[in-house]
């Protein structure tokens, strides 16, 4: 018989919550409204730098779908597909640019000076990404993969935080 937990985590703040609040009482996130979060909107306000609307999750809104990030992972996560794909675009980059910087150090190199880098520092950027690759297959496999979500606020509450 399995315990289940009386608590959740608010995916705003952090902060512990009774399962039966519908309300965080740290930053008065209504829970309800997870329901009706967006991930293309979260890609919009990052692309337009209002980060301070998008929050990460670990549970997944309506229009991402796990066995689609699972599958984007496989076969293009060394490439950071994935994090391309739900809108963390720094870690997508970083992916990409580690990779490619293997790819060349392998390609326009003589072999000596390769085997050199193999045994010393080709390793270094290779397994960065391949580290993070795995990592994020193993979150994504266990449903602990976070993934920026934006929640449409009404009208009534961005007036009530201006004054």
């Amino acid at each position: 018989m399995s315990k289940k937990s009386i608590y959740k985590k608010c995916p705003r703040c952090g902060e512990k919550c009774y399962n039966i609040e519908k309300v965080c009482d740290n930053c008065k996130l209504v829970f309800a409204r997870l329901e009706y979060a967006s991930n293309k909107k979260a890609k919009e306000a990052i692309k337009k730098g209002a980060k301070e609307q998008v929050i990460k999750t670990n549970v997944l809104p309506k229009d991402v779908s796990k066995w689609k990030l699972l599958l984007i992972c496989g076969f293009g996560g060394l490439f950071g597909a994935h994090n391309f794909y739900v809108g963390r675009y720094f870690k997508a980059i970083f992916s990409c640019f580690f990779m490619f910087l293997t790819f060349v150090l392998i390609a326009f190199f003589n072999n000596e000076l390769v085997t050199m880098l193999f045994t010393n520092y080709l390793f270094l950027p290779a397994g960065l990404v391949f580290y993070f690759w795995f990592y994020d297959m193993l979150m994504i496999g266990i449903s602990k993969y976070k993934v920026p979500i934006a929640l449409d606020i009404p009208k009534k509450e961005e007036e009530y935080e201006k004054k």
